[in-house]
């Protein structure tokens, strides 16, 4: 049975997703990273709330990005800052669902 998709957003096809890093696609005004880890597709915020670096382009390692400016850390399922400096550093996570390779992000 397939997930209803009535609060989604087709978004791209899951082979413009890269290997290393994220790929970035705007709703509503908001940049959004998406990446593929272990065939798992997550999303967040493509903005470091540090100095507004682009998480799209950071390193992934398991769940955890790396912001290429400074190397701050975030999980890519809960959005929270790995160090945990402030509560003000977390990202937001959107709910991503794959259908027929469109990959549909909840907006």
């Amino acid at each position: 049975m397939q997930e209803s998709l009535d609060d989604y957003q087709k978004v791209c096809e899951t082979n413009e997703i890269p290997d290393d890093t994220g790929h970035v696609v705007s709703i509503d005004d908001h940049e959004i990273a998406i990446f593929e880890v272990d065939d798992e597709f997550l999303a967040i915020t493509n903005v470091c709330p540090h100095q507004g670096g682009p998480l799209a382009e950071g390193k992934v390692e398991e769940k955890t990005v790396f912001c290429p400016w400074h190397g701050y850390e975030f999980d890519l399922e809960s959005g929270d800052h790995i160090q945990a400096f402030s509560d003000d550093l977390s990202c937001v996570t959107y709910d991503v669902v794959v259908q027929d390779d469109a990959v549909h992000v909840k907006v």
